[in-house]
């Protein structure tokens, strides 16, 4: 039933969980019926608009659109970022400026949503997109950042023509719905591209499908390590004047480099203009909660990480293999479970499971029988394996990954405790 006048934002999020047959629907076209009865800003000619930042990639896309938010901000433009999934409130997908959106902003944007679908019944995901994107058309915003949900081609967030287009990262997720190689999903991802628009590109090991991709459309290509990059001398990118540095950087953000750095490309093409000085602070303001976020909470040191793929497992492999740790996991049953234990095992002194009580989620006896661990402790819930975990840990420290739900959960459990700190 539709929710009446006075429904909270909680009970019109429950409304659209149920609102499609599916969870997940790829296409465009039920999206598009409705986005024209909305009279949204979709295409890129014939109309003022925002100037839009489009970020699509496996791994990276948060953190990329932050530091393109933060640029913008910096260079004085009202800024409106739309991300996906959420750590612990809905609206911290739909911020403008530095704040998360009012419910009664989300609210509004839902009923011109509902009454503007008539019959076309849309997912969870596409519904909240098109209320996100009337929430910006509202706020009369200079800069709309979005970060791609799933894909590229077929995602709701491609309605909308980028001025830049950005693919961070490639590698194997979701491949019921992007394929089972790199290729395949380097095609989807780079569905964000359009003919003659800028596409940077944020890895230097992406599949060739996404520059064919982008030359097959004439899209000028700026690609990590020739016309951006990060070298022992600091960070460099190129704008209208050349190369251009930024020597000594000072970086304080645990934010991957080339995220950084491929952002401060796609904004160099854009019109919009921010000093060496903003630059740097604009990458420092990047703390991506849930993102290599350090605590010291029960005694002990926490990183908490929402990586859940083998892409990501590799890179907190990387960069947090100088010393054994506890690993406090709880995952989804699409995830690549084998792969990312198999990557995180050389860091992995022991292990805690969790069971995740949600759809999809693995329970801990299901996720040890298709980890590739050494024996570990299994737990019914996240808070159970965080209230253990000081004593299973034995004095390491412990890392927290898997999901965006075993981060939430175990977040929302440390700030709970008394002398909890971030680090």
């Amino acid at each position: 039933m539709r929710p009446q006048p006075d429904a909270t934002l909680d009970d019109w999020l429950t409304y659209l969980e149920h609102l499609h047959s599916q969870a997940i629907d790829m296409g465009l076209d039920r999206l598009r019926a409705v986005a024209s009865r909305l009279d949204l800003p979709l295409a890129s000619a014939g109309r003022q608009r925002p100037y839009v930042f489009t970020v699509a990639g496996t791994n990276g896309k948060g953190s990329t659109c932050d530091t393109l938010r933060q640029l913008s901000l910096l260079a004085g433009c009202r800024v409106g970022l739309y991300t996906s999934p959420h750590l612990h409130r809905f609206n911290e997908r739909v911020q403008i400026d530095a704040n998360p959106v009012t419910d009664a902003n989300l609210i509004a944007a839902s009923e011109q949503v509902e009454l503007a679908r008539g019959d076309v019944t849309l997912t969870y995901f596409e519904f909240t997109t098109l209320a996100a994107f009337v929430v910006f058309q509202a706020a009369d915003l200079d800069v709309w950042v979005l970060e791609v949900g799933l894909g590229g081609r077929l995602d709701a967030v491609n309605l909308v023509d980028p001025d830049v287009a950005l693919v961070t990262t490639i590698d194997l997720d979701h491949a019921a719905f992007l394929g089972t190689d790199r290729d395949q999903i380097g095609i989807e991802k780079a569905g964000i591209f359009r003919p003659g628009t800028d596409a940077v590109l944020g890895s230097d090991d992406l599949p060739h499908t996404v520059v064919d991709s982008a030359n097959a459309l004439d899209a000028p290509v700026w690609p990590l390590g020739i016309t951006h990059g990060v070298d022992q001398e600091g960070l460099w990118w190129t704008d209208a004047d050349g190369v251009h540095r930024l020597e000594g950087t000072g970086l304080t953000t645990t934010v991957p480099p080339d995220n950084l750095i491929s952002a401060r490309q796609a904004f160099a093409r854009s019109p919009f203009k921010v000093t060496d000085g903003q630059t740097l602070a604009a990458f420092n303001a990047v703390v991506p909660a849930g993102r290599l976020q350090r605590l010291h909470a029960m005694e002990c040191d926490w990183v908490l990480d929402v990586g859940h793929n083998p892409h990501a497992a590799r890179y907190l492999a990387r960069r947090l293999g100088d010393r054994r740790w506890h690993v406090l996991l709880g995952m989804l049953a699409d995830k690549d479970v084998e792969a990312v234990t198999r990557a995180l095992a050389p860091l992995a002194a022991s292990w805690s499971l969790a069971s995740l009580s949600v759809p999809r989620g693995l329970t801990a006896t299901e996720l040890n029988a298709r980890a590739t661990v050494s024996p570990a402790r299994c737990y019914d819930s996240v808070a159970a394996a965080v209230a253990a975990a000081p004593e299973d840990a034995q004095g390491l420290p412990i890392l927290v990954c898997g999901s965006f739900f075993t981060v939430a959960d175990a977040l929302s459990l440390l700030a709970k405790q008394p002398n909890t700190a971030g680090v």
